[in-house]
């Protein structure tokens, strides 16, 4: 992207904060209590707390990518306990389905949701709980040698090709900062983002190469450039403009050694194995210099920037990938407690989870009748916030099949059973929708596939809702099932009379009005958001 204006006070913010709340206390009080503060200071009174179903659907779609069955549903109203809440958050963060929905995040995060053994990796490491800088260093070396790591080196190897994409890649995607406009010049407003910056960034992958379909790396090789006023310059390793990485003092091999080290490589890659690591690796470097004990907190913002964003729409820094020190936070104190709560905890990504969607800021309505509508950088009413291809496929697939499919005496083990039969058939649908991004409308191709294709027609009315409202003895009941499968919440006074006209329009052809109306609630705008 472009390079964006920033402040010029030539300081980084995280370096003039005043005192941070307590290590020890839970990361929802702090939230809470940071952004309340800010709130009470602008005169903003904060929406009122979403009502329960809608906060159980909301958060089902952001722990585990789908929304609740009738069934659960009926279960936590049912629930009387003070905390039904906490203990609900504590039974999705540590079921299965969370764990395959947050690979399947982390995957679109860093490697625009390709379908690879890189995300069975992620699938792996999430499952083995594998901490966010443990997952960045085995990224980063790019070993696969052990069976926990196979296809962790396919980010390096989908990238090998072009290190200046992997160079900004891993800066944007690891870090939050696009350095890419150094590449040619200096920053024209963040003063450390230089042509050394870049590179320097980028000595650390200038050894890296193909070979036998493997990254691999020599240990030897510089980074050379060319600055704005034609100057021949080489770059050192540099973690994000800071210290010289200290290094052996090594020459270019001969044209003997090279040669050597090129019949090895051949007969590797005859017998398809990969090259073994260098006796001196920069990347390793790379990782040894950003995990330091304050330049992991680069990691941490990053990572906490990023969760917050997907669980609330827009992120505590704004546009993501510019968390460079001129570039204030809207709310700095939180975002630093944060980052050192998760880096001191381990880079605890289901920690740092459950935390954010405990916090009342999280579980704010989001309809507002207060006047002008905050900015939601405020966070004092909910954004909503566009589906995911996979939340709004599965979405569509568990509401639209019979209640008694996910019947409430099922065992566990049988009840999750189904639920994956069913989410899995209902990944199938995800390729025919539009991953969304900053302003998302529905596009027309969307809008069109659910008036022509017969297969999405095919497997939505066909999976036992429509059957099974058609039995009920009125139309009440079929509106009132319709929309606590499909939304998530009842009907109110207008929609249930609108929808009684309708159905009763239609008293001569019954199931063609059932499925009309199946098919307004799945096509529109309310099932397509997260609220």
């Amino acid at each position: 992207m472009a390079c964006l204006p920033v402040s010029a006070s030539g300081e980084n913010w995280w370096d003039h904060l005043g005192e941070l709340p307590a290590q020890d206390e839970k990361a929802e009080v702090v939230i809470d209590r940071l952004i309340n503060e800010r709130l009470a200071k602008k005169g903003i009174t904060p929406a009122a707390k979403t009502p329960p179903l809608s906060g159980l659907r909301r958060a089902m779609l952001d722990l585990c990518g789908r929304i609740p069955t009738v069934a659960e549903a009926d279960a936590f109203l049912a629930d009387s306990n003070p905390e039904r809440w906490e203990r609900k958050i504590d039974s999705l963060v540590a079921s299965p389905e969370f764990g395959r929905f947050l690979a399947h995040e982390l995957n679109w995060l860093l490697m625009d949701g390709k379908s690879t053994d890189f995300q069975k990796y992620l699938t792996a490491a999430v499952e083995k709980q594998v901490s966010w800088d443990g997952v960045f260093s085995a990224v980063i070396s790019g070993r696969a040698d052990d069976g926990d790591l196979k296809g962790v080196d396919f980010y390096l190897r989908d990238r090998v090709r072009d290190l200046d994409q992997m160079t900004n890649d891993v800066s944007v995607q690891f870090f939050g900062v696009n350095i890419s406009c150094a590449q040619c010049h200096d920053h024209p407003y963040v003063t450390d983002w230089t042509q050394e910056t870049y590179y320097g960034m980028r000595a650390f992958f200038t050894r890296t190469f193909e070979t036998g379909g493997f990254a691999a790396e020599r240990a030897y090789g510089e980074q050379s450039y060319k600055t704005t006023k034609g100057e021949e310059r080489k770059a050192a390793p540099r973690f994000l403009g800071g210290e010289l990485v200290a290094e052996p003092e090594r020459g270019e091999p001969g044209p003997e050694e090279k040669k050597a080290e090129l019949a090895v490589l051949e007969e590797l890659k005859k017998k398809k194995e990969s090259p073994p690591p260098p006796d001196y690796s920069r990347r390793s470097r790379l990782v040894e210099a950003a995990l330091g004990e304050e330049r992991k907190l680069w990691l941490a913002r990053s990572l906490v920037n990023r969760t917050w964003y997907r669980l609330f729409g827009h992120g505590l820094v704004m546009p993501l990938d510019q968390m460079h020190g001129l570039n204030e936070p809207s709310h700095p104190e939180l975002l630093q407690w944060l980052a050192r709560d998760l880096a001191g905890h381990n880079f605890d990504l289901r920690r740092l989870i459950r935390g954010i969607v405990l916090s009342q800021a999280y579980q704010r309505d989001s309809r507002w009748n207060l006047g002008e509508r905050p900015a939601p950088s405020e966070f004092a009413v909910a954004n909503p916030r566009p589906l995911t291809p996979l939340q709004y496929a599965v979405a569509l697939k568990i509401g639209s099949t019979r209640t008694g499919h996910f019947a409430p005496q099922l065992s566990p083990e049988e009840f999750q059973k189904r639920i994956n039969g069913v989410a899995q058939s209902g990944a199938g649908l995800a390729r025919w929708f539009a991953r969304p991004g900053e302003n998302f409308h529905v596009a027309v191709d969307e809008a069109l596939l659910f008036s022509n294709s017969g297969e999405i027609k095919g497997q939505l009315l066909n999976a036992g809702l429509r059957d099974e409202m058609e039995k009920l003895p009125g139309h009440g009941e079929r509106i009132a099932l319709a929309y606590r499968s499909l939304l998530n919440r009842d009907p109110d006074a207008e929609e249930v009379e609108t929808l009684q006209s309708y159905l009763a329009a239609r008293e001569d052809r019954p199931r063609e009005g059932i499925e009309q109306m199946l098919w307004a609630i799945m096509a529109g705008a309310e099932a397509r958001f997260n609220h």
